[in-house]
């Protein structure tokens, strides 16, 4: 039975959106500096500025590694930090885990409102925050940040974001896949003075690290932020000494403006219209079996972007987040796809964007219910329902459908290993190995294998040694994992797979706690036709015979090689790994692109010879047969014509390369609008039905088993109760497959794709 969660009174207050302060809401005493818009400021100077504040935020990410001691930040890149106005508006990000800094600015405006008074903001302050109500993703991404001041006044923020191993909580690592409720999760800091006028308040730090059952690194990493923020500091007084605070305060200004006027610019060359996502996550907590909806609604209106998520299913278990990851996630999905060569100063950008969070769902849980896995659950739930949509608004623009991106690794594979470590001292860390997913593919290439991830492009696998050398397990093996990227015209990139055991542990267990999404069913959907890429996978072996392998000199490459008992692990779980336990866990690939019957056959070839797809996914996806390591062209011709009869049950309609003739407006790689307001399939001029009208309901459809997406997926009743099915839909004259679906088989077709044409 699920506890219920009652509404604490006066929780409203920490329910931050993110908006720019009112300067009535900021004590009288905070003087602010003020803006001069009027104030001129010459093009190299403007340039020459512009470039040194992305060098000092660069230069404060640098301080901010040498220092962590915790591979979180150091290997992995699971952090941020951020230069931002006086107000909170962020200037600058760095390039690492984007959720993190993007939400910064709910903090900093937060703290206007509620800290200009009582306790006061000072030179040389810094205030510590892993609330997630006023702007962290889950109570793990700890931020340090602090105020700027010139000459007395408010002159600008600096900022760092970094996950911690254990900040407390039921579950080692804070991962509380046993909670109930937020009170069961790691303990939460609203705004908090952690050091004052350049001084660390030690009783503030000891109620801080008093709950980690990893005190010593989270100390370390403490010292990283505050090491960051002072080198921003001083680099920042630097440029002002050099060139004067109206010119950088107004440089910081221009920087947002013109990242918003190119974001502008950009909307408007896109048609107004409406794209709709519905993607799922499962397992809300440890022994639930059920699935839990996103939903968004983006509507594009001139230069304007808004981000609905109404719709979405009420909050359950640990899989929340909170405002801030809503938003956060979403922003993941619009930076690399639409603002490539615009300057990220979010500031700016948020100018053109509305989002609308109920609260109360999974994508805006209402305290105090669960969100200690909020960073890669609801957050993550946003960023790829997010990535869909402004894939397929993208897909309907011919200039910039190059720049899309079909579904990147659908889930973060957590794995939080505690126990002794190689020197017999107590570790807790999160093994970062599924940094390396894959990438969607594009219009007119395949995704990027091992790329990383879309939320963190410079997100990096920790070397195998590092973890070796840090903790005591063993790796049998890691590798991109066969069949993993989407299929499509152009196929989604691979994830991976590693596998290890422990290793001089002195027959001491390694305790483990698990946490992801995406096992049941694939999260990284495909695009125009592509098919989702594979699901995430934790599996064990228990009682193994490894050590009889390794005795002979030999390494099993195989969990099918070894005697004992294989176990799909739930998707939260915790347990232990004993030293004859085999642990492996795989992490998705990327979603493909186009009808998979499109691809060059030599295409296919190579990926089968380089060991990327198999040979009987060739065959059931891609209607290729190759047979001595060759292809057989009459048989391909063969198996792609039946494959496209048995999808609309007659032989199809030869495709004529776009026989409408002019068209007034494109949907997506395989629809056009004619001139009569008619969607028309653009492979063979079939007209499919009114613009007005969900199309994918004039398609031939078919509803399949969710095994049939992908070639890894397993049972899904291990799993969930709910029945999920992978929904093609095909044009009916020439068969061409123009959309998939990952659903719920009790839902209707998502109306994806609805453009307003004159």
């Amino acid at each position: 039975m699920t506890k219920t969660v009652l509404k604490i009174p006066g929780s409203e207050r920490f329910a931050a959106q993110g908006k720019r302060p009112e300067l009535s809401a900021i004590a009288p005493k905070l003087k602010i500096f003020p803006y001069d818009p009027s104030h001129e400021i010459d093009p190299i100077t403007l340039e020459v500025v512009g470039h040194k504040l992305w060098q000092i935020n660069d230069e404060q990410g640098q301080a901010l590694k040498k220092i962590s001691g915790s591979p979180v930040a150091t290997d992995a890149n699971d952090f941020n930090v951020v230069l931002c106005d006086e107000l909170g508006d962020i200037v600058n990000i760095g390039p690492y885990y984007l959720p993190h800094a993007a939400n910064v600015d709910f903090m900093v405006k937060w703290t206007l409102e509620n800290r200009s008074d009582n306790p006061g903001i000072e030179p040389d302050d810094m205030f510590l925050c892993n609330d997630c109500w006023v702007g962290a993703l889950h109570p793990q991404d700890v931020a340090v940040y602090s105020p700027v001041f010139v000459e007395g006044q408010l002159f600008a923020w600096t900022g760092s974001t970094i996950h911690q191993v254990d900040v407390g909580g039921v579950n080692i690592g804070s991962w509380c896949v046993d909670a109930e409720d937020h009170f069961a999760e790691g303990m939460t800091y609203p705004p908090i003075k952690i050091v004052e006028r350049g001084v660390i308040r030690k009783d503030i730090e000891d109620v801080y690290l008093r709950r980690s059952r990893a005190p010593n690194l989270v100390a370390l990493d403490l010292r990283a932020h505050i090491a960051s923020n002072n080198v921003a500091k001083q680099r920042l007084m630097e440029l002002v000494e050099r060139y004067g605070a109206t010119t950088i305060h107004s440089a910081m200004k221009k920087q947002m403006d013109y990242a918003e006027q190119r974001f502008r610019e950009r909307l408007r060359k896109i048609p107004d219209g409406i794209w709709r996502c519905e993607t799922y996550q499962e397992v809300c907590k440890s022994g639930d079996r059920g699935v839990y909806k996103t939903f968004l609604t983006m509507r594009k209106t001139a230069d304007r972007l808004q981000f609905d998520f109404t719709g979405s299913d009420p909050n359950a278990g640990m899989i929340n987040c909170t405002r801030a990851g809503a938003v956060g996630g979403s922003v993941v999905a619009i930076l690399p796809q639409l603002c490539y060569d615009i300057p990220w100063a979010l500031g700016g950008l948020h100018r053109a964007l509305d989002f609308v969070t109920p609260l109360g769902t999974v994508m805006n849980a209402e305290f105090p219910h669960g969100v200690s896995m909020g960073s890669i659950s609801g957050t993550w739930a946003a960023t790829n329902s997010a990535n869909i949509c402004v894939a397929n608004m993208l897909s309907s623009v011919p200039e910039f459908q190059d720049r899309l991106l079909a579904g990147c690794i659908g889930s973060w594979s957590t794995v939080i290993a505690s126990g002794l470590d190689n020197n017999k001292l107590p570790f807790v860390t999160m093994i970062m190995d599924a940094m390396a997913g894959g990438w969607g593919a594009r219009t007119f290439a395949d995704g990027v294998n091992t790329a990383g991830l879309m939320a963190a492009i410079t997100g990096q696998c920790p070397n195998v040694e590092t973890n070796e050398g840090l903790y005591p397990i063993l790796y049998l093996y890691r590798r991109e994992t066969r069949d993993s990227g989407g299929a499509g015209e152009y196929r989604g990139g691979m994830g991976a797979t590693s596998c290890w055991i422990p290793y001089d542990t002195e027959n001491r267990p390694i305790e483990m706690v698990l946490a992801t999404f995406g096992q049941a069913f694939p999260t990284a959907l495909g695009v125009d036709g592509g098919y989702p890429s594979n699901t995430a996978m934790y599996k064990m072996v228990r009682g193994s015979n490894v050590a009889e392998w390794l005795a002979r000199g030999e390494i099993p490459s195989d969990l099918s090689q070894m005697q004992g008992k294989l176990e799909h692990l739930p998707q939260k779980y915790e347990t232990q790994q004993f030293p004859e336990d085999v642990f492996e866990q795989t992490w998705g690939g990327g979603g493909g692109y186009g009808d998979p019957l499109r691809r060059l056959p030599a295409s296919v070839l190579a990926d089968a010879v380089n060991d990327t797809i198999s040979l009987g996914a060739a065959k059931k996806y891609y209607g290729v047969v190759i047979e001595n390591g060759a292809i057989n062209a009459a048989a391909t011709d063969k198996e792609r014509l039946r494959i496209r009869t048995e999808r609309i049950g007659r032989a199809p309609r030869a495709a004529n390369g776009g026989a409408i003739g002019n068209s007034n407006g494109r949907i997506s790689q395989f629809l056009l609008v004619d001139r009569k307001h008619n969607i028309v399939c653009q492979n063979c001029g079939h007209v499919i039905g009114p613009l007005k009208q969900n199309y994918k309901t004039n398609m031939v459809r078919k509803d399949n088993n969710i095994q049939e997406a992908n070639p890894l997926i397993v049972d899904p009743k291990i799993f969930i109760d709910p029945e999920m099915v992978f929904r093609q839909y095909f044009c009916p004259s020439c068969a061409v497959q123009v959309e998939t679906e990952v659903l719920l088989a009790s839902s209707e077709p998502v109306w994806d794709k609805e453009l307003f044409l004159e």
